[in-house]
């Protein structure tokens, strides 16, 4: 069970209501999101049966939306669950279950007590040489047991509650805010272990106005990915009914790597 000073810090930073706020959008919006969902799992269920893998962990793993978990346990094959706070209804149906794994962790290392810390005292620096170490240690510490790795559409999302926070409380700068989702990313990326890991993301927005022109882009996903192998990209109609932006229908390019 989480501890309140655990559950606080989340609760304040955003992290309970973001939650929340995703289940809600999909039960609004699933016949828009049945797409990319539906990609997800196959892409999923097809490297886990080119691969036959004993042992699988899902960084992000949030409300099981995108992750074929029944398919995965027919297999037999165990199974690991990380986020930063399961869902009470997920820790309900699973947490006894014998070839699951759940795992409470702040995947980025310790970025987001590093944030809460920081707002609550003067404000200090960013180090970002020890948040990119953290972030590739908490990685590839979780994954070292597991034969196959899944990011699971986490990896944009790393940095937007921590950067929020900061700029609420004014504890970053304009130059420090560009880089943080950069190291954030990248941390994620390196920590991830070569030759058995899957990263799925969306990584570009698309902005659409009321007569479906493209109004504008912008990129969702800052590390460098060229070390990876690209094998597939598709479209996620995010939202089509101005609930996100008030302004513009929103588009993701969603896409996947193999590393």
């Amino acid at each position: 069970m989480m501890l309140f000073p655990q559950w606080w810090m989340l609760y304040r930073m955003g992290y309970l209501s973001n939650q929340m706020g995703i289940i809600r959008r999909f039960l609004d919006r699933n016949n828009d999101w049945g797409k990319h969902l539906l990609k997800s799992k196959e892409l999923i269920l097809s490297e886990v049966k080119k691969r036959e893998p004993k042992s699988v962990v899902f960084l992000g793993s949030g409300w099981l939306l995108d992750i074929p978990l029944n398919e995965i346990l027919g297999s037999n094959i165990d199974v690991c669950l990380v986020d930063i706070a399961h869902p009470k209804q997920i820790i309900h149906k699973y947490s006894k279950h014998s070839n699951i794994k759940l795992v409470d962790m702040d995947i980025t290392g310790g970025a987001v007590k590093w944030a809460w810390d920081n707002a609550k005292g003067e404000r200090k620096l960013l180090d970002f040489n020890i948040l990119l170490q953290m972030g590739e240690q908490a990685v590839s510490s979780v994954c070292s047991n597991y034969e196959f790795i899944v990011s699971i559409n986490i990896l944009s999302q790393l940095h937007l509650l921590i950067e929020d926070y900061l700029v609420r409380k004014n504890r970053i700068n304009d130059i420090e805010r560009l880089q943080l989702p950069q190291i954030i990313h990248q941390g994620h990326v390196n920590g991830l272990p070569k030759g058995r890991s899957l990263i799925i993301s969306d990584t570009e927005a698309e902005f659409y106005d009321d007569e479906n022109f493209l109004s504008h882009t912008s990129p969702r996903v800052f590390a460098d990915l060229n070390e990876l192998t690209f094998i597939a990209k598709w479209e996620w109609a995010f939202d089509n009914t101005y609930t996100y932006n008030p302004d513009y229908k929103v588009l993701y390019n969603t896409s996947a790597y193999l590393k």
